[in-house]
């Protein structure tokens, strides 16, 4: 298939959920019935290590607005049905479930792709998308925090060695609005102004907030309301949680340059498109404002099964880290990790519990194939 038309797949989950709100009645569960058929389609899918092929801007940009305003205005419609008719306790429940799939994906990588443009409107509307996931400053975190501390512990969008899903995204819930606000204070300290001033960001995400809420509320009432904050906070969650499988494990000394090895890439094929190349980010980390059509796989990486494969064995522990994490931990000490980062790779590996095997290498430990990496 074109290149230019995979990446319409976003926007056509959005298309799917929408047609579900407007059918009515259990249709609503439709947008998140994508979820299992892409994570299974995902994992059967052979992996795409090849370059995409497109070099039309404009054209690789459009599907991204298209999925980003598609992610905002699926609530209007969820609202607009709502007030049409009285659904049962299980359908509310699906419509919240849809919702909340369609923030994450393709809500969020639009917004990440959107905030990462040179190209003004483009960023204003990657934050506007925010609000799907209650969350109006996540793109300040990820660009002057994650970006610069990425596989340190200063990094909130780091899991440690031995750290489970579940308490790695609630916490991180509060570890990264500390990051955020605090960013976005020392940044208005800088010019002069107090972190009650107009321009925090803050105080504009409320006000946005507030103003589509009441749109929501002009039309479904509180029940509108409900649904459509229960589930933006579930998709505050759930992004965290994907967060999750990019980094884990991965050490990096702090003021040292960051490399290709500093990720995991998922590059099952589905994957790639729904996330707008997030799961294809090596080359992200080196040059932020490279569009996700030119991203480059890297070729040399460390294998790593489906995002959504990731994703199911992280819900049960002991499987994501002895059947997939550990052993691609293993081989990245013993293959990429420069001595320094081994160094403290060891001493995580201790306060994880697990098996020493940097020390049991010894000498064997290859020279750090670094280069390129």
């Amino acid at each position: 298939m074109n290149d230019y038309l995979k990446f319409y797949i976003p926007f056509g989950m959005v298309a799917v959920a929408t047609v579900g709100f407007v059918l009515g009645g259990h249709w609503v569960w439709l947008g998140i019935a994508t979820f299992p058929l892409l994570a299974v389609f995902d994992t059967l899918l052979p992996k795409n290590m090849r370059r995409r092929q497109m070099n039309s801007a404009f054209w690789a940009t459009l599907p991204v607005w298209l999925a980003s305003i598609g992610s905002l205005l699926i609530y209007i419609v969820a609202a607009w049905r709502l007030s049409t008719d009285t659904l049962s306790g299980w359908q509310i429940a699906g419509s919240v479930f849809s919702l909340m799939w369609i923030s994450v994906v393709p809500g969020g990588p639009a917004a990440h792709e959107l905030w990462h443009m040179r190209h003004r409107p483009s960023r204003l509307l990657g934050h506007l998308t925010q609000i799907c996931m209650f969350d109006g400053l996540r793109d300040i975190g990820h660009v002057a925090g994650h970006h610069i501390d990425v596989c340190t512990p200063k990094d909130g969008d780091t899991a440690p060695r031995g750290q489970n899903l579940y308490w790695f995204a609630l916490h991180e819930l509060f570890v990264s609005a500390s990051i955020c606000i605090g960013l976005e204070n020392r940044s208005l300290k800088m010019r002069g102004y107090s972190a009650w001033n107009w321009r925090n960001r803050f105080w504009r995400f409320a006000l946005a907030q507030l103003v589509f809420q009441g749109l929501i509320f002009s039309i479904a009432g509180w029940l509108g309301v409900a649904v459509a904050v229960t589930a933006m906070l579930a998709a505050r969650v759930w992004v965290e949680s994907f967060n999750y499988f990019q980094h884990y494990g991965l050490i990096r000394i702090e003021g040292a340059a960051i490399g290709h090895r500093h990720v995991w890439n998922h590059m099952s094929e589905l994957s790639r498109v729904a996330s707008f190349e997030i799961t294809n980010h090596a080359g992200h980390h080196q040059d932020s404002y490279q569009p996700y059509h030119k991203l480059v796989p890297h070729q040399d990486a460390i294998p790593m099964p489906s995002l959504f494969t990731c994703f199911f064995a992280a819900l049960v522990p002991p499987i994501w880290h002895e059947r997939i994490i550990k052993p691609a931990l293993k081989r990245w000490d013993l293959e990429f990790a420069t001595d320094e980062e081994r160094v403290l790779a060891r001493e995580q590996n201790r306060r994880a519990g697990w098996p020493d095997w940097i020390g049991e290498a010894g000498e064997q430990a290859g020279r750090a194939r670094t280069v390129g990496c």
